[in-house]
């Protein structure tokens, strides 16, 4: 074999493998295309009917500091109403049929439990304003969900509106 036909040979492999590449890519980014909203609703649903659960059986680290906000109701009446509130919302993203009722479950959930962070500033920061405590985070990543959860309802909203750039996998 030739100096030259190895030279032809490397470049023949190397386009080969920068199209085997790219239809990776290709395909990989379909899939993302296709599915990723899907996905995101059903780990939002998860992660919700997860919590809620935490929090009906006492195990969650903020319910008991977002009960104190309400001392009229008995801490196992408002644990177990706000660990059922929680499981609604994701039970409510299981259809899409059901994301506006999410939407609205989820925005008056969100105002109640982020509620403690201006409340009781001393136990959701160990450095106000910018260092928040344990409990701070876990009431802090409530606005990451509820910004996925609006996301998901409003792409799918508008998958509504058009039908052609649907993500219909209910």
């Amino acid at each position: 074999m030739s100096l030259k036909s190895d030279d032809t040979l490397n470049r023949t492999t190397r386009q080969s493998m920068a199209e085997f590449g790219a239809e990776i890519e290709r395909t990989f980014l379909a899939f993302v295309e296709d599915h990723s909203l899907t996905m995101l609703r059903y780990a939002l649903v998860a992660v919700y009917v997860w919590f809620g659960l935490l929090t009906m059986t006492g195990t969650s680290p903020t319910a008991g500091l977002v009960a104190e906000m309400f001392p009229f109701v008995p801490i196992e009446v408002f644990r177990v109403a706000l660990g059922g509130w929680e499981v609604a919302v994701g039970l409510a993203l299981l259809s899409r049929r059901t994301l506006r009722l999410a939407a609205v479950l989820l925005a008056s959930h969100a105002a109640v439990v982020m509620l403690p962070l201006a409340v009781f500033p001393e136990q959701t920061f160990s450095y106000f304003p910018y260092g928040p405590s344990f409990e701070g985070v876990y009431i802090i990543k409530d606005w990451v969900l509820l910004g996925a959860v609006m996301t998901v309802g409003g792409l799918f909203e508008a998958s509504e509106r058009d039908p052609a750039g649907s993500n219909a996998d209910d």
